[in-house]
Protein backbone atom coordinates (compact mmCIF):
# COMPACT_ATOMS: atom_id res chain seq x y z
CA UNK A 1 0.00 0.00 0.00
CA UNK A 2 3.17 2.53 0.56
CA UNK A 3 4.53 1.63 -2.89
CA UNK A 4 0.96 2.17 -4.25
CA UNK A 5 0.49 5.28 -2.48
CA UNK A 6 3.93 6.85 -3.44
CA UNK A 7 3.05 6.12 -7.25
CA UNK A 8 0.26 7.43 -7.17
CA UNK A 9 1.61 10.68 -5.31
CA UNK A 10 4.54 11.10 -7.65
CA UNK A 11 1.93 10.64 -10.98
CA UNK A 12 -0.07 13.15 -9.36
CA UNK A 13 2.99 15.65 -8.34
CA UNK A 14 4.22 15.11 -11.60
CA UNK A 15 0.70 15.85 -13.64
CA UNK A 16 -0.04 18.77 -11.27
CA UNK A 17 3.64 20.52 -12.54
CA UNK A 18 2.71 19.71 -16.30
CA UNK A 19 -0.84 21.36 -16.08
CA UNK A 20 -1.78 22.56 -19.92
CA UNK A 21 -4.61 24.47 -21.68
CA UNK A 22 -5.95 22.16 -23.98
CA UNK A 23 -6.57 23.10 -28.10
CA UNK A 24 -10.08 24.31 -28.91
CA UNK A 25 -11.02 21.41 -30.50
CA UNK A 26 -10.83 19.07 -27.21
CA UNK A 27 -12.31 21.65 -25.01
CA UNK A 28 -15.50 22.14 -27.75
CA UNK A 29 -15.98 18.33 -26.92
CA UNK A 30 -16.41 18.77 -23.28
CA UNK A 31 -19.78 18.47 -22.04
CA UNK A 32 -19.66 22.03 -20.43
CA UNK A 33 -18.23 24.62 -23.15
CA UNK A 34 -19.37 28.13 -24.26
CA UNK A 35 -18.59 30.66 -26.41
CA UNK A 36 -18.30 33.90 -25.69
CA UNK A 37 -17.31 36.77 -27.99
CA UNK A 38 -16.28 39.86 -27.59
CA UNK A 39 -14.63 39.42 -23.79
CA UNK A 40 -11.02 39.39 -23.10
CA UNK A 41 -8.62 37.00 -21.57
CA UNK A 42 -7.57 39.38 -18.69
CA UNK A 43 -10.92 40.96 -18.10
CA UNK A 44 -12.40 37.01 -17.29
CA UNK A 45 -9.80 36.10 -15.34
CA UNK A 46 -10.52 38.64 -13.18
CA UNK A 47 -13.97 37.69 -12.82
CA UNK A 48 -13.21 34.25 -12.34
CA UNK A 49 -10.68 34.82 -9.54
CA UNK A 50 -13.07 35.66 -7.55
CA UNK A 51 -14.65 31.98 -7.59
CA UNK A 52 -11.43 30.45 -8.47
CA UNK A 53 -7.83 29.72 -7.89
CA UNK A 54 -5.51 31.27 -11.59
CA UNK A 55 -3.23 27.76 -11.46
CA UNK A 56 -2.19 28.84 -15.57
CA UNK A 57 -1.92 31.85 -17.35
CA UNK A 58 -0.32 32.34 -20.56
CA UNK A 59 -1.21 34.65 -23.91
CA UNK A 60 -3.79 31.92 -25.46
CA UNK A 61 -6.03 31.18 -22.22
CA UNK A 62 -5.88 30.37 -18.83
CA UNK A 63 -6.66 27.86 -15.94
CA UNK A 64 -8.50 28.32 -13.53
CA UNK A 65 -9.20 25.55 -10.73
CA UNK A 66 -11.41 24.81 -7.30
CA UNK A 67 -11.56 21.83 -4.68
CA UNK A 68 -8.16 20.71 -5.58
CA UNK A 69 -7.50 19.50 -2.20
CA UNK A 70 -10.31 16.95 -2.83
CA UNK A 71 -7.76 14.84 -5.21
CA UNK A 72 -5.78 14.59 -1.93
CA UNK A 73 -8.18 12.55 -0.15
CA UNK A 74 -7.23 8.93 -1.21
CA UNK A 75 -3.68 9.51 -0.37
CA UNK A 76 -5.05 10.78 3.02
CA UNK A 77 -7.13 7.66 3.20
CA UNK A 78 -4.50 5.36 2.27
CA UNK A 79 -1.80 7.13 4.51
CA UNK A 80 -4.34 6.39 7.37
CA UNK A 81 -4.49 2.71 6.70
CA UNK A 82 -0.88 2.71 6.79
CA UNK A 83 -0.79 4.47 10.29
CA UNK A 84 -3.42 2.30 11.48
CA UNK A 85 -1.33 -0.48 10.58
CA UNK A 86 1.65 1.16 12.24
CA UNK A 87 -0.36 1.77 15.24
CA UNK A 88 -1.50 -2.05 15.85
CA UNK A 89 2.15 -3.58 14.51
CA UNK A 90 3.61 -0.89 17.73
CA UNK A 91 1.08 -2.15 20.25
CA UNK A 92 2.17 -6.18 18.90
CA UNK A 93 5.96 -5.40 19.46
CA UNK A 94 5.59 -3.44 22.31
CA UNK A 95 2.47 -3.97 24.19
CA UNK A 96 1.31 -6.90 26.23
CA UNK A 97 -1.98 -8.48 27.69
CA UNK A 98 -1.52 -10.33 31.18
CA UNK A 99 -3.85 -11.05 33.97
CA UNK A 100 -3.72 -10.09 37.94
CA UNK A 101 -5.51 -12.17 40.95
CA UNK A 102 -6.11 -10.17 44.22
CA UNK A 103 -7.33 -11.18 47.60
CA UNK A 104 -8.29 -8.55 49.75
CA UNK A 105 -5.62 -6.69 51.22
CA UNK A 106 -2.86 -8.85 49.30
CA UNK A 107 -0.70 -6.17 47.27
CA UNK A 108 1.53 -7.32 44.39
CA UNK A 109 4.13 -5.43 41.72
CA UNK A 110 3.48 -8.33 39.10
CA UNK A 111 1.76 -9.64 36.61
CA UNK A 112 1.06 -12.79 34.61
CA UNK A 113 1.56 -12.62 30.63
CA UNK A 114 -1.09 -14.77 28.62
CA UNK A 115 0.10 -17.22 26.28
CA UNK A 116 2.39 -20.32 26.70
CA UNK A 117 5.08 -19.60 28.31
CA UNK A 118 2.40 -17.02 31.34
CA UNK A 119 5.89 -15.46 32.22
CA UNK A 120 5.82 -12.77 34.99
CA UNK A 121 6.97 -9.28 34.76
CA UNK A 122 6.88 -6.14 37.28
CA UNK A 123 4.19 -3.74 36.42
CA UNK A 124 6.56 -0.91 37.52
CA UNK A 125 4.24 0.01 40.63
CA UNK A 126 2.75 -2.00 43.19
CA UNK A 127 -1.42 -2.68 43.29
CA UNK A 128 -3.54 -3.44 46.29
CA UNK A 129 -7.26 -4.91 46.34
CA UNK A 130 -9.02 -2.57 49.51
CA UNK A 131 -11.97 -4.07 48.90
CA UNK A 132 -14.34 -6.52 46.75
CA UNK A 133 -17.88 -6.86 46.21
CA UNK A 134 -20.76 -8.63 44.03
CA UNK A 135 -24.26 -8.14 43.92
CA UNK A 136 -26.87 -10.52 42.52
CA UNK A 137 -29.88 -10.65 40.74
CA UNK A 138 -32.57 -12.86 42.27
CA UNK A 139 -31.58 -15.49 39.98
CA UNK A 140 -28.23 -15.74 41.59
CA UNK A 141 -26.24 -14.25 38.51
CA UNK A 142 -23.84 -11.40 39.30
CA UNK A 143 -25.43 -8.17 38.72
CA UNK A 144 -22.09 -6.14 39.26
CA UNK A 145 -18.71 -6.29 40.83
CA UNK A 146 -16.71 -3.94 41.69
CA UNK A 147 -12.98 -4.07 42.95
CA UNK A 148 -11.57 -1.36 44.92
CA UNK A 149 -8.05 -1.11 44.51
CA UNK A 150 -4.58 1.82 44.78
CA UNK A 151 -1.66 2.52 43.53
CA UNK A 152 1.21 2.55 45.15
CA UNK A 153 4.54 3.95 44.71
CA UNK A 154 7.66 4.99 46.21
CA UNK A 155 5.60 3.52 49.38
CA UNK A 156 3.25 6.31 48.98
CA UNK A 157 -0.49 5.81 47.79
CA UNK A 158 -1.06 7.90 44.37
CA UNK A 159 -3.82 6.79 42.86
CA UNK A 160 -7.34 5.58 44.37
CA UNK A 161 -9.99 3.86 42.20
CA UNK A 162 -12.86 1.70 41.46
CA UNK A 163 -12.60 -0.80 38.97
CA UNK A 164 -16.30 -1.77 37.47
CA UNK A 165 -16.97 -3.81 33.91
CA UNK A 166 -16.25 -1.44 31.53
CA UNK A 167 -14.90 1.38 33.76
CA UNK A 168 -11.10 0.40 33.92
CA UNK A 169 -7.98 1.91 35.84
CA UNK A 170 -5.49 3.57 33.66
CA UNK A 171 -1.81 4.48 35.39
CA UNK A 172 1.04 4.81 32.77
CA UNK A 173 -0.62 3.66 29.40
CA UNK A 174 -2.09 0.38 31.67
CA UNK A 175 -5.31 -0.69 32.04
CA UNK A 176 -6.85 -3.01 34.31
CA UNK A 177 -10.42 -3.93 33.45
CA UNK A 178 -12.57 -5.92 35.69
CA UNK A 179 -12.35 -9.39 34.81
CA UNK A 180 -13.91 -12.17 36.64
CA UNK A 181 -13.96 -13.33 40.25
CA UNK A 182 -13.86 -16.45 41.77
CA UNK A 183 -12.84 -17.81 45.45
CA UNK A 184 -9.85 -19.75 46.74
CA UNK A 185 -9.42 -22.17 49.54
CA UNK A 186 -7.59 -20.35 52.61
CA UNK A 187 -5.52 -22.31 55.09
CA UNK A 188 -4.78 -21.23 58.86
CA UNK A 189 -2.51 -23.18 60.63
CA UNK A 190 -0.37 -23.10 64.25
CA UNK A 191 3.17 -23.64 63.65
CA UNK A 192 5.00 -23.59 67.20
CA UNK A 193 2.73 -21.34 68.35
CA UNK A 194 2.48 -19.13 66.06
CA UNK A 195 -0.71 -18.61 63.86
CA UNK A 196 -0.05 -18.05 60.15
CA UNK A 197 -2.45 -18.25 56.78
CA UNK A 198 -1.72 -19.56 53.80
CA UNK A 199 -2.72 -19.97 50.59
CA UNK A 200 -2.00 -23.08 47.91
CA UNK A 201 1.62 -23.16 46.68
CA UNK A 202 2.74 -20.33 49.33
CA UNK A 203 5.62 -21.26 50.89
CA UNK A 204 6.61 -20.39 54.93
CA UNK A 205 9.94 -20.70 56.59
CA UNK A 206 10.35 -20.59 60.63
CA UNK A 207 14.08 -21.80 61.97
CA UNK A 208 14.84 -25.49 60.14
CA UNK A 209 11.51 -25.64 58.97
CA UNK A 210 10.30 -25.37 55.00
CA UNK A 211 6.82 -26.33 54.61
CA UNK A 212 4.44 -25.22 51.31
CA UNK A 213 1.03 -26.21 50.98
CA UNK A 214 0.66 -28.13 48.11
CA UNK A 215 -2.62 -29.58 47.42
CA UNK A 216 -6.20 -29.27 48.37
CA UNK A 217 -8.96 -31.47 48.48
CA UNK A 218 -12.52 -31.11 49.63
CA UNK A 219 -13.21 -34.83 50.06
CA UNK A 220 -10.12 -36.73 51.49
CA UNK A 221 -11.62 -40.84 51.32
CA UNK A 222 -14.41 -39.62 53.18
CA UNK A 223 -12.84 -37.81 56.44
CA UNK A 224 -13.85 -34.44 54.99
CA UNK A 225 -11.22 -31.45 53.79
CA UNK A 226 -7.46 -32.20 53.53
CA UNK A 227 -4.47 -30.38 52.63
CA UNK A 228 -1.49 -32.32 51.25
CA UNK A 229 2.02 -30.38 53.02
CA UNK A 230 5.23 -30.74 51.37
CA UNK A 231 7.90 -30.05 53.77
CA UNK A 232 11.99 -30.61 53.76
CA UNK A 233 13.20 -33.23 56.27
CA UNK A 234 17.14 -32.88 56.69
CA UNK A 235 17.21 -31.66 52.83
CA UNK A 236 14.70 -34.71 52.05
CA UNK A 237 11.54 -33.79 50.50
CA UNK A 238 8.70 -35.34 52.30
CA UNK A 239 4.58 -34.65 52.56
CA UNK A 240 1.97 -35.09 54.81
CA UNK A 241 -1.87 -34.84 54.90
CA UNK A 242 -3.64 -32.65 57.11
CA UNK A 243 -7.48 -33.34 57.85
CA UNK A 244 -9.60 -31.04 59.40
CA UNK A 245 -12.59 -33.05 60.69
CA UNK A 246 -9.83 -36.00 61.83
CA UNK A 247 -8.50 -34.72 65.06
CA UNK A 248 -5.45 -37.12 64.99
CA UNK A 249 -4.30 -36.02 61.40
CA UNK A 250 -5.23 -32.04 62.31
CA UNK A 251 -1.76 -31.95 64.28
CA UNK A 252 1.10 -33.55 63.53
CA UNK A 253 5.11 -32.73 64.08
CA UNK A 254 7.33 -31.49 61.18
CA UNK A 255 11.02 -31.08 61.72
CA UNK A 256 9.98 -31.38 65.58
CA UNK A 257 7.69 -28.41 65.63
CA UNK A 258 4.15 -29.01 66.35
CA UNK A 259 1.84 -27.86 63.44
CA UNK A 260 -1.77 -27.94 63.49
CA UNK A 261 -4.57 -27.34 61.06
CA UNK A 262 -6.46 -24.78 62.58
CA UNK A 263 -9.39 -23.94 60.12
CA UNK A 264 -9.64 -23.90 56.01
CA UNK A 265 -11.97 -20.79 55.01
CA UNK A 266 -12.49 -19.61 51.09
CA UNK A 267 -11.69 -16.48 50.53
CA UNK A 268 -12.91 -14.14 47.35
CA UNK A 269 -10.32 -12.95 45.43
CA UNK A 270 -10.71 -10.45 41.86
CA UNK A 271 -9.67 -11.19 38.37
CA UNK A 272 -7.99 -8.03 36.21
CA UNK A 273 -7.51 -7.84 32.96
CA UNK A 274 -4.14 -5.72 32.71
CA UNK A 275 -2.77 -4.36 29.41
CA UNK A 276 -0.53 -2.06 28.04
CA UNK A 277 -0.87 -1.02 24.29
CA UNK A 278 1.38 2.11 23.46
CA UNK A 279 0.36 2.17 19.84
CA UNK A 280 -3.01 2.70 20.72
CA UNK A 281 -3.17 6.45 20.19
CA UNK A 282 -1.49 6.35 16.95
CA UNK A 283 -4.25 4.14 15.77
CA UNK A 284 -6.32 6.90 16.80
CA UNK A 285 -4.57 9.11 14.64
CA UNK A 286 -5.28 6.57 12.08
CA UNK A 287 -8.61 6.63 12.28
CA UNK A 288 -8.71 10.74 12.47
CA UNK A 289 -6.86 11.00 9.16
CA UNK A 290 -9.26 8.45 7.48
CA UNK A 291 -12.31 10.18 8.59
CA UNK A 292 -10.22 13.23 7.29
CA UNK A 293 -9.73 11.73 4.31
CA UNK A 294 -13.24 10.39 3.76
CA UNK A 295 -14.93 13.62 3.89
CA UNK A 296 -12.38 15.31 1.62
CA UNK A 297 -12.45 12.65 -0.85
CA UNK A 298 -16.67 12.55 -0.53
CA UNK A 299 -17.42 16.12 0.52
CA UNK A 300 -15.01 18.54 -1.20
CA UNK A 301 -15.36 18.55 -5.52
CA UNK A 302 -12.39 19.19 -7.83
CA UNK A 303 -13.38 21.50 -10.70
CA UNK A 304 -11.49 23.36 -13.96
CA UNK A 305 -12.62 26.34 -15.98
CA UNK A 306 -10.72 26.76 -19.13
CA UNK A 307 -10.22 29.70 -21.02
CA UNK A 308 -9.03 29.86 -24.51
CA UNK A 309 -8.56 32.82 -26.90
CA UNK A 310 -10.46 32.18 -30.24
CA UNK A 311 -11.17 34.02 -33.30
CA UNK A 312 -14.77 35.06 -32.47
CA UNK A 313 -13.81 35.45 -28.59
CA UNK A 314 -13.26 33.56 -26.14
CA UNK A 315 -13.67 29.81 -25.58
CA UNK A 316 -15.05 28.90 -21.82
CA UNK A 317 -15.43 25.02 -21.03
CA UNK A 318 -15.35 23.37 -17.66
CA UNK A 319 -15.06 19.82 -16.06
CA UNK A 320 -15.74 18.16 -12.64
CA UNK A 321 -14.80 14.92 -10.77
CA UNK A 322 -18.21 14.71 -9.59
CA UNK A 323 -21.80 15.91 -9.25
CA UNK A 324 -22.03 17.09 -12.60
CA UNK A 325 -25.39 18.63 -12.17
CA UNK A 326 -24.70 20.69 -9.82
CA UNK A 327 -21.48 21.88 -11.61
CA UNK A 328 -23.35 22.46 -15.04
CA UNK A 329 -25.89 24.94 -12.86
CA UNK A 330 -22.52 26.86 -11.59
CA UNK A 331 -20.99 26.60 -14.81
CA UNK A 332 -24.15 28.80 -16.06
CA UNK A 333 -24.18 31.56 -13.84
CA UNK A 334 -20.52 31.95 -14.60
CA UNK A 335 -20.87 32.05 -18.07
CA UNK A 336 -23.83 34.58 -17.91
CA UNK A 337 -21.64 36.47 -15.13
CA UNK A 338 -19.40 36.32 -18.01
CA UNK A 339 -21.70 37.64 -20.62
CA UNK A 340 -22.80 40.24 -18.49
CA UNK A 341 -19.40 42.62 -18.34
CA UNK A 342 -18.78 43.79 -22.09
CA UNK A 343 -15.59 45.28 -22.57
Amino acid sequence: MTLCTLRRLLSFVKEKKTIRLPDEDRLSRMDFHSYVPGKGLGETVGILTKHYRLAVNGEQGAVLERGKLSRYGVFIIHTSIIVILAGSFTGLLFGYRGFVTLKVGETKDRLTLRGKTAAEIPLGFALTCKDFRVNFYPTGEPKDYVSTVEIIENGKVVLGKEIRVNDPLSYKGIRFYQSNYGSAPVFFFNVGGEKIILTEREVFRKNDLLMMVARFEGKVHDFGPGVLVAYLDNGEPKAAWFLKSVDRLREQKLQGVKVSLVDIQEQPYTGLEVSRDPGVFIVWAGFALMLLGLYVNFFLQHRRIYLLRVSEGLLVAGMASRNREDFKKEFEKLTEEINGRTS
